[in-house]
């Protein structure tokens, strides 16, 4: 490196960018006087000639670059790596060339407004993901600019430090991820943004004004890829969206203390992250215990005695005909808000009846039924007062004309006497009786209308026998669905609800009551989409009242298959109008030959899926170890040991269930250092430094350097849900794949070609 003719004029530049940085960084922590100081120090410590003047005029002018505490942060951050790349690009209507430094955060000259380091997000930026050298195009606001890029150069730069940079072309840019391919786990997660490949860049920069649908092959990035997008929708739309109105869906809580180190390094740390569960409890305010489509797969892998009718009943609760079924039963629940009695107060029409019951189906439609019982309310409450007034008048004219008659035309004078008397006090009864009404009667108008909570509704769906099966007369067989509704009602008992419930939950919600402003959001991002159900996805779009998704998943990891999505088709026709839909069939994080034995269990679930391509990175085959042998725990300690040393730093032993996990930390623990060992079960953060162990369904969308699966108890069957199984495990690991079991065909690898698995 140091022998490129460049060398010094990038070391210069790398200076330059951290001593302007440290001075606005200065200018917005430190009074005038010490920042005069402070810069006077700086210029004097420069070492190179010919730029003391470039740097004063620098200072002087960094004074005046005031900004957030974020972006303030964000600007410490990047002191450590500024950019990591480089284009030097010739506009066709500038004579000459300009160069520009690509990073994660824009930094602009205070007086040219020249970028000193362009965001990897602008436009500009893009003809470094896309373009080739030579002639290039790009687009901003709505124009075409041409040009020609001369120069794409990429810097690998720690803790400020430049320690290498390559010019790139085809040859290099392998070479480049290659790299970044090689290092650990908790390294390449932040370091996305310098090796984006150009599929996942079209991802990302993808119609933001369209929904988009996304089939990633495992380890092509997917997850990572959609908080990007977020990054890029948050950069784009600035003057329309905020981070907090963005809401992230991760399929666990582990995984989303997984993302915590890339949300902030991409600006989105703001955005709610959360699960479905716990979204739909938070909207719902419900209290119930949800039973998870995590307990619901354990029950099947370790065969309930109710296992076949609870699949067939998730089944249907997620299925795109449960829609039309709900969507009647809230017909009938509409028909209790038709009120059409006539607003009366003492004797007065204040309202017609048939007038209210259009404000309810006609005028306020748009509304849920709660919020359109609202405004009605309101309406008539603004009528009340407003007609008081004339109320009030009428009926003191009409007692005050009485009285005059009285007065005039009767002449004897008790009877006139007591017939005044009458008047006056039947007047002011009157009188009071209409201030006294008005108070009160919109308040009792109002009781007319159902006043009930949510699990009222729910409880109300399954209750009522001959409605529910009149409902549900096109599932199954009357035993089925009595199965159905008796089930759900002894959940309700017991104050918990099935997770495929949840979607029924949000959908009734949403339509009855409408969300909380502060629930609300304007983008969403559903991580691991294969496992939602076609309703679970109505509900958040109904809930939500937005088109704008990203939607990223795996139909080969479906490994929810009875309740989640087994082809996109549903979601891309039925669910959003015209999305994109977008495919990331490379896979970057495992190596060939793992990635040719997890290809070889995709070929065999004959589920016309395509296959994950792996880049060219080669490694060791995956093997396998024999548990039958006396010591087999020391031999496995041994090997993570002897992996250790080779530099791997994260490793996970993965078995099929629960109860196969417990297994597998009794049988290790007495072989194994006090601690070394972490059994994960789904809301405790992982421990670095530890063993993980944690069964198949929670390892999807996370990767780990060496990855183990252990097999004591529970074989995998030549199932398809086993294969989906088999292949979320084996696509776990960035470098080292082993199995340890009694026998190969424990894990099916008599199905798989190769003479790779030797004791």
């Amino acid at each position: 490196m140091k022998e490129h003719p460049d060398y010094q004029e990038e070391l210069d530049r790398l200076t330059f960018t951290k001593v302007y940085m440290d001075s606005v960084i200065a200018a917005q922590e430190s009074d005038q006087e010490t920042l005069r100081k402070r810069q006077e120090s700086t210029v004097a410590a420069l070492d190179f000639k010919d730029s003391s003047l470039k740097y004063q005029d620098m200072l002087t002018h960094a004074n005046f670059m005031k900004m957030s505490k974020d972006q303030l942060e964000n600007l410490k951050k990047l002191r450590k790596k500024p950019y990591f790349a480089r284009i030097d690009y010739h506009r066709k209507e500038k004579p000459e060339r300009e160069t520009f430094y690509i990073g994660k955060v824009s930094l602009f000259d205070r007086e040219t407004q020249q970028p000193i380091i362009l965001d990897w997000r602008s436009p500009l930026a893009n003809v470094y993901y896309e373009g080739r050298v030579g002639d290039v195009s790009y687009e901003a606001h709505g124009e075409t600019y041409e040009g020609n890029v001369s120069l794409k150069r990429q810097y690998s730069i720690e803790e400020g430090e430049l320690q290498d940079f390559r010019d790139i072309d085809i040859t290099t840019k392998d070479d480049l991820l290659q790299d970044s391919l090689s290092q650990n786990a908790d390294h390449r997660l932040t370091e996305i943004v310098s090796t984006i490949q150009e599929e996942q860049n079209r991802v990302i920069r993808a119609d933001l004004r369209k929904p988009i649908v996304v089939q990633g092959a495992a380890g092509s990035g997917k997850t990572t890829i959609a908080l990007h997008r977020v990054s890029y929708f948050l950069y784009t739309l600035q003057d329309i969206f905020s981070p907090e109105e963005m809401l992230i869906l991760a399929p666990n809580r582990l995984f989303i203390d997984y993302m915590k180190e890339v949300l902030p390094e991409l600006g989105v740390e703001k955005s709610r992250s959360t699960t479905y569960v716990d979204y739909v409890k938070l909207v719902t305010n419900h209290s119930f215990t949800v039973q998870t489509q995590h307990e619901t797969l354990m029950n099947i892998l370790e065969h309930s005695d109710e296992e076949e009718s609870i699949l067939r009943m998730a089944e249907w609760k997620g299925s795109k005909e449960f829609q039309p079924v709900l969507d009647q039963f809230l017909q009938y629940m509409k028909k209790e808000f038709l009120v059409e009695t006539d607003l009366k107060i003492a004797g007065f029409r204040v309202v017609n009846g048939k007038k209210i019951r259009k404000l309810f189906v006609e005028d306020y439609s748009y509304l849920p039924f709660y919020k359109r019982k609202e405004k009605i309310r309101q309406v008539l409450m603004s009528d009340v007062r407003r007609k008081k007034k004339v109320m009030l008048q009428k009926m003191t004219k009409k007692y005050d004309d009485e009285l005059d008659r009285a007065l005039y035309g009767i002449k004897d004078p008790d009877k006139r006497k007591r017939r005044v008397s009458f008047l006056l006090d039947q007047k002011d009864a009157k009188l009071k009786q209409i201030e006294s009404e008005s108070k009160k009667a919109v308040r009792e108008y109002m009781k007319q209308y159902p006043n009930d909570p949510l699990p009222t509704y729910f409880r109300r769906f399954y209750e009522e026998a001959d409605r529910f099966h009149m409902l549900m007369k096109d599932f199954g067989t009357d035993s089925d669905r009595e199965f159905m509704r008796s089930h759900t009602l002894r959940q309700i008992k017991k104050k918990t609800v099935d997770a495929e419930d949840l979607a029924t939950l949000l959908y009734l919600h949403a339509i009855l009551y409408g969300l909380d402003p502060d629930y609300k959001a304007k983008k969403v991002v559903m991580d691991e989409a294969q496992d939602y159900s076609y309703m679970e996805f109505v509900s958040l779009k109904r809930a939500l009242n937005t088109d704008l998704f990203t939607i990223v998943g795996d139909l080969a990891q479906g490994i929810y298959q009875y309740r989640g999505l087994k082809e996109w088709k549903p979601i891309l026709e039925d669910v959003f109008r015209a999305p994109n839909y977008l495919t990331l069939q490379k896979t970057y994080r495992t190596t060939i030959e793992i990635m040719e034995v997890a290809n070889s269990i995709l070929t065999s679930m004959n589920a016309n899926l395509p296959l994950a391509e792996p880049v060219l990175r080669r490694g060791d085959q995956p093997s396998f170890h024999s548990t039958r042998q006396k010591g087999w725990e020391d031999n496995l300690f041994e090997e993570y040991n002897r992996l250790r040393k080779e530099g791997f730093k994260s490793f996970v032993l993965i078995g099929k269930t629960v109860k196969e996990c417990q297994l597998i930390v009794q049988s290790l623990e007495p072989y194994v250092p006090e601690d070394s060992l972490q059994f994960v079960q789904g809301e405790e953060e992982m421990m670095k430094d530890r063993i993980i162990i944690l069964p198949v369904y929670l390892a999807k969308g996370l990767e780990f350097d060496c990855v183990f699966l252990v097999n004591l108890n529970e074989t995998y069957a030549p199932s398809l849900l086993d294969r989906k199984l088999l292949y979320v495990a084996m696509t776990r690991p960035l470098h080292r794949l082993q199995f340890w079991g009694k026998e190969p065909q424990a894990f099916l690898l008599d199905e798989v070609n190769g003479e790779y698995y030797k004791s």
